[in-house]
Order: C-alpha cells, then structure tokens, then sequence
C-alpha cells in the first residue's frame, strides 16, 4: 500500500513539473493534508462514543444478556466454539458493526481473532469458527451505517442517511452468502 501512495504522489509531482504547475500540486497536497486531519479527528469522536458505549453495554452485563438471547444462532454459526468470554466479545464486534460504528468493531474483532487463534493451537491454518467469523465481520448488516454517514455528511451530501435502507439490503444479502459459503466449505471437510 505504501508503494501505491509513494507511486500516486511520484505521478502527480511528474506530471505537475509537466505541466508547468508545481503550485497547484503542493496546494493540493497540503489541503488534503489539513482535510485529512479534520476527518480523522471527526472519526476519531464517533469511534469514542461507540467503544464508550459498548464498554457500558458490556459492564452492565447487557453483552451477556444478548449472548444468552443469541446462543442459538452462536451455535448454528459457530459449532466449535464453546468458550463464553470468546463469543461474548465476538457478539461486542457483531453489534458494533451492526450499529454502524465500524471503526469501533475493529478492536473488539481483533480481540476475537487473537482468542480464536490461541484456541486454534496458532496454527497456520484458519479454524472453521475463525473462517466464519471473518466472513460475517467483513459483511455484517449495517442497522444505521454512521460512519458512512458521517462522510457523506462532511463532503455535502443532501441527504446523507439516505443510504440506511440499501445498506441494510446489502448487508442482509452479503451476510447470507457469507453463511453460505463458509457451511458450504465446513460440510465439504
């Protein structure tokens, strides 16, 4: 990836001094510098409130509530897993994420995956259970997609909630055939 912007950034400077245009180019570049601090920092609020959020949700006792409520599911989706504390933080990553916040997921699912490794002995190949957590992570449903929202918002969207309904579309659609897919290559072993 560094490669990609090192290239990006060669390109453009080549083709500033080409045309004769070395101010707009660093104009450019420190523009999108300062806008790029100010939509992290934007971020970076959201991902606060969402992992203050699921860090109440999870001293309350709330995260065990719906793992208990979920464990049908759990058990449907994740077979091998018997470990109480690696589903209850894998549940924290699936609301996170179903709640739009994302960025918050990331820590959650991270703490997941390490879990699921050290279950798995380290090994180099994935768990079925890892497998499927990944598959449902990448493309779980998306109730109120706030950080897109929240992009389309700070770049002028009009109506920057209008994308609510087709993301939940495409989020139903992809974490069905994620299912899918991961059942299909658990029964073919």
């Amino acid at each position: 990836m560094n490669y990609i912007w090192a290239g990006m950034i060669c390109l453009g400077f080549f083709f500033s001094i080409i045309n004769n245009n070395l101010s707009a180019f660093t104009d450019g570049l420190l523009s999108s510098c300062s806008e790029a601090v100010e939509f992290v920092i934007g971020l970076s609020g959201i991902m606060a409130v969402w992992c203050g959020i699921m860090k109440i949700a999870e001293k309350s006792g709330l995260i065990n509530s719906a793992a208990q409520k979920a464990m049908p599911l759990i058990k449907y989706l994740f077979p091998k897993e018997k470990n109480n504390e690696t589903i209850a933080i894998m549940l924290m990553s699936f609301m996170a994420n179903i709640f739009g916040a994302g960025n918050s997921a990331t820590v959650f699912s991270l703490k997941a995956m390490e879990r699921l490794d050290a279950e798995n002995k380290y090994s180099d190949t994935s768990s079925d259970t890892m497998c499927m957590f990944l598959a449902l992570n990448m493309s779980m449903i998306q109730l109120v997609p706030i950080t897109v929202i929240k992009i389309r918002s700070q770049l002028g969207s009009t109506d920057s909630a209008s994308i609510i309904v087709p993301s939940i579309i495409v989020g139903l659609v992809s974490m069905i055939a994620s299912v899918i897919v991961c059942k299909y290559y658990e029964r073919k072993h």
